[in-house]
């Protein structure tokens, strides 16, 4: 029985094929985590490459300022859904899920990684075995491939042009190994789940953010600026017995490879009223995205630079934590036309 009245089906999550006629087809699963006890983050990134090969990046953030991080590729392992040193695996459709790391790391500064690219170097030995658990209903709307039923949302590929979108709160739990150390992990986070063609060469400005709380609620919210495409801003709220749709989702913007301004805030439209959140970067890992998909690790001179971290966040003076991801344009500003580009510093809500 699930826990949960869920607003897609399983079949929606399940990894799908790729139809013929899609050049620019892509899926992708993310998953994100921060154990505010130990101070540690896990984040794990699945994607798939040209329809043919899955690129995985998995990273554990440590509170020092240090991050063990690898990126790895292989062909699609169905069965397992282990991909590269990384796995991500349903044991329960969309309620809980495998998650973990068995392999070598590069161990390097956060900092380093917005200087450029990861470079090779000595590794370090890292498992991670976890479980995530669903703490709200999956969120978001499902597999479509029908044009004529398709909003513009449905056909905006900055968002995933066939209509695939789900995120969902989650608990992760399990052990995280390196060096001498074994961690106990106890975390709040967060899954993001997309597939259809994609496209973000005009991508200017993007911000997925979300949150979870001691009182049982949490929030989810996503920004996608496009010069000569629809924007996107919607997410929701899941308060431990209902979910609410919100509107006009104003996350924070990034101006720096290494997550620059790390204090920064958040607003959203519900029943009832505007909402502002204050939010403070714990970590960053800068990685750099090409077209369709995929990302090397570290900020390349130029190109889409997103900067992933875990937040605390603070909501009507509640203290809570999740994740920020923001990504700037680096050395493209020139590109965007500036009749098309809304002002970075100016919200758009009243």
């Amino acid at each position: 029985m699930p826990r949960f009245e869920h607003r897609v089906s399983p079949e929606d999550d399940a990894l799908h094929e790729v139809p013929e006629g899609h050049p620019i087809w892509s899926e992708s699963v993310l998953i994100t985590g921060h154990d505010p006890d130990t101070g540690i983050s896990v984040y794990g990134h699945l994607v798939l490459l040209e329809a043919q090969v899955w690129e995985a990046i998995f990273s554990v953030y440590l509170p020092n300022g240090e991050i063990l991080t690898d990126r790895s590729y292989s062909r699609h392992d169905p069965v397992n859904r282990r991909t590269g040193q990384m796995v991500v695996k349903p044991i329960e459709p969309l309620e809980k899920w495998q998650f973990g790391f068995d392999g070598m790391a590069r161990r390097v500064l956060q900092s380093d990684l917005g200087r450029g690219p990861l470079t090779g170097g000595p590794v370090t030995r890292l498992q991670a075995d976890l479980v995530c658990e669903g703490t709200s209903p999956t969120w978001g709307r499902g597999m479509k491939t029908d044009t004529t039923t398709m909003n513009a949302d449905d056909q905006n590929p900055a968002v995933s042009g066939s209509g695939l979108h789900l995120e969902q709160s989650l608990r992760l739990t399990g052990t995280i190994r390196f060096d001498k150390h074994t961690i106990e992990y106890n975390a709040v986070g967060h899954r993001d789940h997309s597939c259809g063609p994609r496209a973000r060469s005009n991508q200017w400005r993007v911000a997925w953010a979300n949150g979870s709380f001691p009182s049982g609620r949490t929030f989810h919210g996503l920004n996608v600026y496009v010069v000569g495409r629809p924007t996107y801003a919607r997410g929701y709220v899941w308060d431990g017995t209902t979910m609410e749709n919100i509107r006009n989702f104003d996350g924070p913007a990034l101006v720096g490879p290494v997550g620059e301004p790390r204090d920064f805030g958040a607003r959203f439209e519900i029943a009832a009223g505007p909402q502002i959140l204050t939010g403070e970067l714990l970590g960053s890992m800068p990685t750099t995205g090409y077209m369709p998909q995929g990302a090397t690790i570290g900020a390349e001179p130029t190109g889409h630079v997103a900067v992933d971290g875990p937040a605390k966040w603070i909501w009507d003076g509640e203290v809570g934590y999740g994740w920020a991801q923001r990504t700037w344009i680096r050395g493209g500003w020139d590109e965007v036309r500036e009749s098309e580009r809304p002002a970075i510093y100016v919200s758009r809500c009243p």
